[in-house]
């Protein structure tokens, strides 16, 4: 059956908090999955949707440059998330959240859910006006279809980094943790069904244990997340201490400078720049430390969410609200997807362990180099306090501005070394066992139910 796609008509309707749906395709996009939440919020038939390419639903407002930068991060294997404008068989418009997920045997996942959190997602809103826009301008300039999409995509990606968001996977790394987050907080996540039985009640009790032990993840995400932003900070204060020559402008300018001083002051500059070295490595280090950290708290938000569709969907088949005839091949398929991505989970926990490792003794050798420069400048500050009493040659001056130094260096240490041992004394570690033991049961009653 061909399905027409809506004319916009302006009206909307919403997702409900505790509403969530999905839908699964081929590699080109063909709808061969769906439950009950999508065919409602669609308004198609299921037997409309089934068959019909997944952009029968796609708002005209929509940039196409998203849909470019999702097809090209999907086919290179990669989850991939964003807000969407979808439009209703009737022509009604409704947002949603989306993820989109590539399957180990071919095609791909969609889970959908209302979207949250209103900074970004009014963030997104923009930057879509604006890359639509721009699209527009290249239509009315002749450029391909194909041609607009790559450059509304490549637009984006210059107002995602105005906003301050380097990339588009910078961008997900941050809304799906968010979206998740805010969904648990004001959302039914786990619907009860005490008077069913069997292997679906069954289904829905692992679907539960899961997400329980998911939730204990989420929650070291989360203290994964204090350990980056105290590293970022720690890391952008010592270079700014390392490149800011003040201090040495000021012993250079002082009416107080001896031999002794002048020997001094270039021992400093000699170990500004020996620190430079290790510091830089150690920028480096925690830039890649926040990268892997950011894409483990994607994957872990990404399983959660599949978890709670999984539950979702069994309640839905305990309410008789699904064909029981799909119901097998979609729960398999929601099972195969996260899987998939506990597997992934456990490799960027392993990944970040050693990465956080490689950190810790980066950070130990900067601080070891810091105490030096920090050494000479006290022995300095020493001297010159005991031979400058009474001096009016602005001697005061110059001790107060190496004391605040030193002060400023010693806290840098202190920080340092206490990010070294957080370093080394977190866990990291994913044990999946339990997770995947509760995946097993599920596809034992799986096999029950077909």
């Amino acid at each position: 059956m061909k399905v027409e796609q809506a004319e916009v008509t302006g009206e909307t309707h919403e997702v409900g908090a505790d509403q969530m749906f999905f839908s699964a395709t081929d590699e080109r996009g063909i709808i061969d999955h769906s439950n009950k939440i999508f065919v409602e919020l669609s308004r198609y038939g299921r037997d409309e949707l089934i068959g019909a390419p997944h952009n029968v639903i796609r708002h005209p407002a929509m940039p196409r440059g998203v849909f470019h930068a999702m097809w090209a991060t999907i086919k290179a294997g990669h989850p991939f998330a964003a807000y969407v404008r979808n439009l209703a068989s009737d022509g009604s418009e409704y947002d949603v959240f989306a993820t989109v997920t590539p399957l180990e045997d071919g095609g791909y996942l969609s889970v959908r859910i209302r979207p949250g959190c209103e900074d970004l997602f009014g963030a997104a809103l923009s930057i879509y006006e604006k890359a639509a826009a721009f699209e527009e301008k290249l239509e009315s300039d002749g450029l391909t279809r194909r041609q607009v999409a790559s450059e509304g995509a490549a637009k984006i990606l210059e107002l995602l980094d105005e906003a301050g968001m380097p990339s588009y996977e910078d961008f997900q790394n941050v809304a799906l943790p968010a979206e998740v987050a805010k969904r648990g907080s004001v959302a039914d996540e786990f619907p009860e069904r005490p008077e069913a039985s069997g292997a679906l009640a069954q289904m829905l009790s692992d679907a539960k244990g899961i997400a329980k032990e998911l939730d204990v993840w989420m929650n070291r995400q989360d203290d994964l997340a204090d350990l980056s932003a105290a590293l970022r900070s720690t890391r952008d204060g010592l270079r700014k201490e390392i490149d800011d020559d003040a201090l040495s402008a000021a012993l250079g300018q002082s009416e107080s400078t001896t031999e002794k001083l002048a020997q001094l002051l270039e021992t400093w500059g000699q170990m500004k720049d020996l620190v430079r070295g290790p510091t830089d490595q150690l920028v480096d280090a925690l830039a890649r430390l926040d990268k892997i950290s950011a894409q483990t708290r994607f994957r872990v938000a990404l399983a959660r969410l599949h978890t709670t569709m999984m539950a979702k969907f069994t309640a839905e088949l305990i309410d008789g609200g699904t064909d029981a005839d799909v119901s097998a091949d979609a729960i398999a398929m929601l099972g195969g997807a996260l899987r998939k991505g506990l597997s992934e989970m456990e490799e960027m926990a392993a990944a970040h362990a050693d990465l956080a490792s490689e950190t810790a003794d980066f950070i130990v050798e900067t601080s070891n180099l810091l105490a030096i420069p920090r050494q000479v400048l006290m022995l300095w500050n020493q001297e010159q306090d005991s031979d400058a009493e009474g001096a009016s040659d602005g001697s005061d001056e110059l001790a107060e501005a190496v004391s605040r130094h030193i002060d400023a260096v010693g806290e840098s240490l202190e920080e340092l070394d206490g990010l070294a041992r957080r370093c080394r004394d977190f866990d990291t570690a994913i044990d999946s066992s339990t997770l995947k033991t509760l995946l097993d049961d599920a596809e034992q009653r799986l096999f029950a139910l077909a």
